[in-house]
């Protein structure tokens, strides 16, 4: 989430959670932008559409600036529209005044303004200022893809956005003859410093439901995510279990380590989510540490099993459900943490559970995965190998090096939370 204030502080939490890699500082030249514009429908009614490609429950949109082809991560968890710093300086652009940006994690990043920036959403015709740039290239290497900038609250407001995860597109409808006839449940939204807020409640085992206001983050790969204040307040740690602790990705500021179980339930509007993986936050998560007018997230992981709908003119969000609206809720059951080095072709791994069935095999952290299933570690074969581990009893075998000759195990999944 981005707050400016009159001190010219940037608050960012950007809980990507498995976001982007570090490749973010070179701008890739392996494809072009289009040289025509596709002309905009001529019913009102009917919306413009853009393809955009759904990784790790993350929504990236492709873009262009200056010739060049980007991708931009949609994020309403974003005050505003973002390039990354070193893109933006690569692109020619002027960098003005200087900003600091804080989120989760510790620490803060720079930021500056941006003189004539702008972006176009490929396939559409669609332009958006781009006012400033943050540095983004110390996120956590943990989504396989590039991100260059990010997509917030001044280009989403500007429509009524449609975000199809499973056709894979994102419709973008004129406010003023936007008519919703569909099967959707409606959501009312307020907005504070430019972010979505919903009321929710949380179920727990116990039986016990606890009012909760929410932030609708679609740039966050998480399921729930609640912050530190709430946990403490309601002693979640003692009525959430089992629990595992892991790092949990983080923002701007750095990595976070976050404690993950699963709450009974969370309700929305008379949508009732059940038993989704829940991220319990402590110290050192920057402003999920902090109390707030919010007490947790809405990710990508519980937002995906919906085509949802968002209409900030009217103050609402639209949840439609698709075949996969009931998919139950998994997480990882082998205990690795990924991350990827700058040319998104060497997989590393970062940390591993305790007693889980990484660490029963043998691996640690640093070590090199050169292939899986005999298969070089691609972006696509991550993708594909993050399902894998979130199926109970998958047998995953893994060429790993760790500073000799490679060798492979075999990782067996289990539930872990």
């Amino acid at each position: 989430m981005i707050r400016v204030t009159s001190r010219t502080l940037v608050s960012l939490a950007l809980a990507v959670l498995g976001a982007a890699t570090r490749g973010a500082a070179q701008v890739p030249q392996t494809t072009s932008c289009p040289s025509s514009t596709p002309a905009a429908p001529a019913d009102k009614a009917q919306p413009i559409v853009a393809p955009i490609e759904i990784s790790n429950n993350h929504v990236f949109v492709k873009v262009c600036a200056g010739g060049t082809p980007l991708d931009f991560i949609l994020d309403t968890g974003a005050g505003a529209t973002f390039f990354d710093l070193n893109h933006a300086k690569a692109l020619g652009l002027k960098i003005g005044s200087a900003f600091t940006v804080r989120g989760a994690g510790a620490g803060t990043v720079a930021g500056g303004r941006v003189d004539g920036g702008e972006i176009s959403l490929v396939g559409t015709g669609l332009t958006q200022k781009v006012s400033s740039a943050i540095d983004l290239s110390n996120l956590p290497s943990r989504e396989g893809h590039r991100m260059e900038g990010i997509l917030g609250y001044d280009f989403i407001s500007r429509f009524v956005i449609a975000i199809d995860y499973v056709k894979e597109e994102l419709r973008l409808y004129d406010p003023s003859s936007f008519r919703y006839s569909g099967s959707g449940t409606t959501v009312p939204v307020t907005f504070f410093s430019n972010h979505p807020h919903i009321n929710t409640e949380v179920r727990l085992a116990d039986g016990t439901t606890i009012p909760a206001r929410m932030i609708v983050d679609v740039g966050s790969a998480a399921s729930l995510a609640l912050t530190k204040p709430f946990v403490d307040a309601n002693h979640l740690r003692d009525r959430v279990g089992p629990t595992v602790r892991r790092r949990g990705g983080g923002g701007v500021g750095g990595a976070t380590w976050t404690d993950m179980g699963r709450v009974a339930g969370l309700r929305i509007g008379n949508l009732e989510i059940a038993k989704p993986t829940t991220i319990l936050f402590g110290d050192s998560a920057g402003v999920f540490t902090t109390p707030g007018t919010w007490v947790g997230n809405i990710g990508g992981d519980i937002l995906r099993r919906f085509t949802v709908f968002l209409d900030y003119k009217h103050n609402r969000m639209i949840l439609e459900p698709h075949a996969g609206t009931n998919e139950v809720f998994e997480a990882d059951m082998s205990g690795i943490g990924f991350i990827m080095d700058d040319s998104l072709h060497t997989l590393i791994v970062d940390t591993v559970v305790p007693d889980s069935p990484a660490a029963a095999a043998g691996v640690a952290s640093r070590d090199t995965i050169t292939a899986i299933d005999g298969r070089a570690s691609t972006p696509a074969e991550l993708r594909e190998l993050r399902k894998r581990l979130k199926r109970e009893g998958e047998h995953v075998p893994l060429t790993i090096r760790h500073g000799g000759e490679p060798r492979t195990i075999v990782i067996v999944t289990r539930r872990l939370v």
